[in-house]
């Protein structure tokens, strides 16, 4: 039974080591990116309290539906009652007017007459409905403020998944460029033990001199070092690129060699499109909700009118129907406010003039990092062209170094060294083709379309 669990354990492990091993495709790697990322969820989020906003913007417009209830208890209620002899004076005050003289009337009423009683638990229910006028306006200014809040709030999060896509794809293609970097040095380490390993050879024997090996030596020991510095730079951006996807620690991740092929277009496209750049996008919004306020501002002078309709009932109170209904137009201005109302103006249009002069600077930075973006990816051309050359060159160079080898008219180490120039030229040319992939990436994601 031991003996099954342990194979058991051994084989998940194995399994676990092999997944970990897989190389990482990009598609993955972005999937994971745009679901682990924090800045993702904050984007979407704030799109969620964008869109609430709104509603309640747009809710505003709508009748206003008031109720109100309220049952007492009282130890004395209202009482509408008219005392013993409180009458006999008017009674003979009226008589005497009209001729009739003294009534002789002793007390009237004769006792205390109550005419209407309250109840010890009186109890009011009412029902309003306001519904705005005017103040639609202001409320449909309202609206549009909100309607460009939204917007803003979603090309933000449209933004900050873009930037994430874009820093992932960078990692991806830096780690592909570090990872032909680490196969050069270790070959020219392997190069140059092997040299040192011929020179000790040789001053044992005394056909070389001391000073020579100390030279070689301190090589093997510099060779060392790059590697290690390469692997350190992988490790760093194998970190990265592990903290976007939620695997973080990973500091040497595996990734695949295939890149997404994207299609070319020419600069004056690229130009045309630096009105769909994510900040000039999201600035726009902030000018539509500023264009809002500036109008907003300038509804202040209308008056305030409002329709209001209701019922109430009530039980308990006396002289007071048991039901009734109303209807009111009610109208509410500031005659004269000392001149706030001008300072918002002036307020509201400033700040719709400074997102205009921000939109339009966006624009112009956008359209100048295309066309940098561009010239890069010109020379990225001119650069794999090049490598390719260099590559083919070298790779022809090690081919006959290692038919000189194995025929014996030359070294080993002659066959290491064209091995370690051959995985240079090869670095230099994944390099290149990087470089080329990441300033068109650059372009999409200046143009909106990343």
């Amino acid at each position: 039974m031991k003996r099954i669990l342990l194979i058991v354990l051994f084989g998940a492990a194995l399994c676990r080591a092999q997944v970990s091993d897989a190389p990482l495709a990009l598609d993955d790697a972005l999937s994971l990116a745009m679901r682990q990322s924090k800045a993702t969820q904050l984007g979407r989020l704030k799109v969620d309290a964008a869109d609430a906003e709104l509603k309640a913007a747009q809710r505003t417009a709508l009748p206003q539906i008031h109720a109100y209830g309220a049952a007492t208890y009282l130890t004395d209620p209202l009482e509408v009652k008219v005392s013993r002899g409180s009458l006999t004076p008017v009674l003979n005050q009226t008589a005497a007017q009209f001729g009739l003289g003294p009534l002789n009337i002793a007390q009237f009423p004769s006792n205390d007459l109550s005419l209407a009683r309250g109840s010890h638990t009186p109890s009011v229910g009412s029902i309003v409905v306001a519904q705005p006028l005017s103040q639609l306006w202001r409320i449909g200014s309202g609206v549009l403020a909100a309607k460009a809040g939204a917007a803003e709030a979603r090309r933000g999060s449209e933004q900050i998944s873009s930037k994430v896509r874009l820093a992932v794809e960078e990692l991806y293609a830096g780690l592909q460029v570090e990872s032909r970097h680490m196969a050069e040095k270790r070959a020219m380490l392997a190069w140059q033990e092997r040299r040192l390993s011929d020179a000790e050879n040789a001053q044992h024997s005394g056909e070389l001199l001391d000073e020579s090996v100390l030279g070689l030596k301190a090589a093997v020991i510099e060779a060392r070092s790059e590697l290690m510095r390469s692997q350190q730079d992988y490790a760093r951006l194998s970190l990265q690129l592990a903290d976007l996807i939620g695997r973080a620690g990973a500091d040497h991740l595996v990734v695949a060699e295939a890149l997404p092929a994207r299609e070319e277009r020419p600069l004056a496209y690229w130009i045309a499109q630096a009105v769909n750049n994510p900040e000039r996008l999201i600035a726009a919004a902030t000018l539509e909700k500023a264009i809002a306020g500036v109008r907003a501002a300038r509804q202040t002078y209308i008056p305030e009118v409002t329709l209001v309709g209701g019922a109430f009932a009530q039980n308990g109170i006396p002289l007071v129907a048991k039901q009734d209904q109303m209807a009111a137009l009610t109208l509410s201005w500031d005659v004269f406010d000392f001149g706030r109302r001008n300072a918002d103006i002036s307020r509201a249009v400033a700040q719709r003039r400074a997102a205009e002069v921000d939109r339009d600077r966006l624009e112009e930075d956008a359209a100048r990092q295309i066309r940098l973006a561009h010239q890069d990816l010109v020379f990225a051309d001119e650069q794999i062209a090049l490598a390719g050359q260099a590559k083919a060159y070298r790779r022809r160079a090690a081919e006959l170094a290692h038919q000189s080898t194995g025929n014996g008219l030359a070294l080993e180490t002659d066959a290491l060294e064209a091995d370690a120039q051959l995985k240079k030229a090869e670095a230099d040319f994944t390099g290149a083709v990087c470089q080329r992939h990441l300033a068109l990436l650059h372009l999409y994601f200046l143009a909106g379309k990343l």
